[in-house]
């Protein structure tokens, strides 16, 4: 069982005490599907804060790269709905730029990728599967000329402390002098429209966050039943983090086949799935001047709930 593997990760984090399970793994092909879904609810305004951020500064961000060839490099890309909104207006515009989705799901490539070369016929389009780590070292080998990094939707939130600092410094390896990063940052705000966010009521985020212990089932040999857990998340504004958790409705106990291990829960017992924090400029700043980069610009929704942040190194 290697390290880093999702069976390696799955006996690591079930073992724990308290449980936990990596949010990284939530995007197999059905989670990818069921975050899309997620990202049109009425309540998940970060999707409309960032699309709306994209279409307002489309042409200052043209007019930062014009004059050079560049590769727009967008990872974890999905089906790159708000990233449309550049290419295309970067494509009308006749920039010199290739695109380079990264994406752990095979199917969001193959269809973004299928979509993207009948709506832009002469657009390179050069996509790389895998998670962070393996697209970063792919892009840093092989990509030439200037590259701009996009890494959206707050997902930076889902990292720790260190994990963040750690990945930001493995990016930064990744480019070169005059390279850029965008990255977006979900800003603290009132807590009830965060907590809303998270606790739709349609229940999708429940949903995605069960699709986990199914993607166990399938591809470990599981037996977890899905309806005997609750999904529970709750926002923090000293740390700034919404921790979102699956919680055992009775004692039970689950056996995985892969694993050659059954796990015992408590009754309203926890497994941690997933965190999303929540930042000020002040700390996005001191993040940047930590990991080695400048702060070219913060790109900002009308409301401020939102910022994507132009960084260079």
């Amino acid at each position: 069982m290697l390290p880093g593997s999702f069976a390696h990760d799955v006996l690591t984090g079930l073992s724990a005490s308290p449980k936990h399970l990596h949010s990284r793994y939530f995007y197999d092909d059905r989670g990818s599907q069921l975050f899309e879904q997620i990202m049109e609810l009425p309540e998940y305004y970060l999707t409309r804060c960032e699309a709306e951020i994209f279409e307002r500064y489309k042409q200052t961000v043209l007019q930062m790269c014009e004059g050079e060839k560049w590769s727009l490099v967008d990872l974890g890309a999905g089906d790159a709905t708000k990233t449309r909104i550049w290419i295309d207006y970067f494509y009308r515009h006749r920039q010199d730029f290739s695109y380079i989705p990264a994406d752990i799901s095979a199917y969001a490539l193959e269809e973004l990728t299928a979509s993207l070369q009948n709506t832009y016929p002469t657009l390179e389009v050069k996509p790389v599967k895998g998670e962070y780590n393996r697209a970063l070292e792919w892009i840093g080998r092989e990509v030439t000329g200037k590259k701009f990094v996009l890494f959206m939707g707050s997902n930076i939130g889902n990292f720790s402390e260190s994990e963040c600092i750690a990945f930001l410094h493995q990016i930064r390896q990744a480019l070169s002098v005059g390279d850029r990063l965008l990255i977006g940052f979900d800003l603290k705000k009132e807590g009830k429209i965060i907590h809303a966010a998270y606790n739709d009521s349609s229940g999708v985020t429940e949903a995605f966050n069960k699709n986990l212990l199914i993607r166990i089932n399938r591809e470990l040999g599981g037996q977890f039943n899905p309806d005997s857990f609750d999904f529970h998340a709750n926002y923090d504004p000293v740390s700034g983090f919404v921790r979102s958790y699956l919680v055992s409705k009775k004692a039970q106990t689950v056996s995985i086949e892969a694993l050659g291990r059954s796990f015992h829960f408590h009754p309203w017992e926890t497994i941690h799935a997933e965190n999303s924090r929540k930042f000020s400029l002040k700390e996005i700043e001191t993040l940047a001047a930590a990991c080695g980069f400048t702060i070219e610009k913060h790109l900002l929704d009308g409301q401020e709930w939102f910022v994507d942040t132009i960084w260079r190194v």
